[in-house]
């Protein structure tokens, strides 16, 4: 029987010093897409450190290497050898090699890395060791996965290297210059944007003043006459969308139905433009910086950007990059739900478009901002 009493023992952390853990993240950042040249071949290999110090499985190969004073080993599995054959053979590798050919096409490749290495100037590199289930050394105890692909060909490798402390600042120190590598969202992470008619900018203090009944006009209008608008979650980004048929301030027909009608239907919006990356809009420049004698004299100065939308559409990013124009999209609510106002992108309100000499604007219906 288990004694639950006792104590579970912690899990075995994993030490590193603050310049191993830049290391490694410069090497997470900055391994990618690294062009060198193997057995003659042009490859591009992809560095990823690895969590913890995973051994090597007893058939790899690995190639122990001392360089400007540091240790590394190089691991390579016996399939991933054979890829190394591929350009040799137009494209069609070998799983197996015999152990002096498969010795023989890795010092080949080791050779032309070695050749680079001398015109850093920082010492002969030298090949220990060559072998198949050798152990790792005491100190080789940082691991950095190496996806390698044939730059203009189908072979592709797997490797590891298992470096000590000064290996793995070395590493680090050949990759600092270059640039990062762009990051990679995730096909599936949603975006929620808002269908947006427009905006305006207020103070902290004339937002807080606002009530049922007050009249906010829109500085900014994304609304024109073939109502047109924009799904835009920051106010500078988005789809261009058309709301066919019904405008939002056009609803005598539904103010007309019977008791017996059916609930409103959530618009449908055509998609006119495919993402964009600069909404074009005339919103107001920001204003000059303030004397020192004008300074802000209480938080209730500080700028808000009051936005009114007419509901949201929820797209993966994936969907977002596929739409084209004349795809459709159906926003949540229908467009009797009035306006949304929002302050800074957070949900305040609700109210009505309304019409003043011309200039479009919203007639606030409810607030849930409340004065302490």
């Amino acid at each position: 029987m288990n004694d639950l009493s006792s104590p579970a023992s912690p899990p075995a952390l994993e030490r590193l010093s603050r310049n191993e853990a830049q290391a490694r993240t410069t090497i997470a950042q900055r391994g990618g897409a690294l062009a060198l040249r193997l057995g003659g071949q042009a490859w591009q290999a992809d560095l990823r450190p690895l969590a913890g110090g995973a051994a090597p499985a007893p058939q790899d190969w690995m190639l122990q290497v001392e360089w400007a004073g540091a240790t590394l080993c190089v691991c390579v599995p016996p399939a991933s050898v054979g890829e190394l054959s591929a350009p040799l053979l137009d494209g069609a590798s070998l799983t197996e090699l015999p152990a002096e050919l498969a010795l023989a096409m890795l010092e080949a490749a080791l050779g032309d890395v070695f050749t680079a290495l001398r015109t850093l100037g920082r010492g002969e590199p030298q090949l220990l060791q060559a072998a198949t289930g050798a152990e790792l050394p005491a100190g080789c105890r940082h691991g950095v996965q190496a996806l390698l692909r044939q730059s203009d060909g189908p072979a592709a490798l797997d490797a590891t290297l298992h470096l000590d402390a000064l290996g793995l600042l070395l590493l680090a120190g050949l990759l600092v210059r270059r640039a990062p590598r762009p990051p990679a969202p995730h096909a599936l992470w949603p975006l929620r944007l808002p269908a947006e008619i427009g905006c305006t900018r207020v103070t902290a203090q004339e937002l807080a003043s606002l009530g049922a009944g007050d009249v906010v006009l829109l500085d900014v209008n994304h609304v024109d006459a073939q109502r047109t608008l924009w799904l835009s979650a920051d106010g500078q980004q988005g789809l261009r969308v058309q709301l066919p048929a019904l405008s939002p301030y056009e609803s005598e027909s539904e103010a007309s139905a019977g008791p017996q009608a059916q609930p409103p239907q959530a618009p449908v919006l055509i998609v006119t433009h495919a993402w964009s990356a600069t909404m074009p809009t005339t919103e107001p420049a920001p204003a000059e910086p303030l004397d020192a004698d004008a300074e802000l004299a209480s938080l209730d100065a500080l700028p808000v950007r009051l936005s009114f939308d007419l509901g949201e559409v929820t797209l993966t990013l994936a969907q977002a990059r596929a739409l084209q124009p004349g795809q459709t999209l159906e926003l949540a609510r229908p467009l009797s739900g009035g306006v949304r106002i929002r302050a800074n992108g957070a949900l305040i309100g609700e109210g009505d478009l309304v019409q003043i000499d011309g200039q479009l604007g919203v007639s606030v219906r409810t607030l849930t901002l409340q004065n302490p």
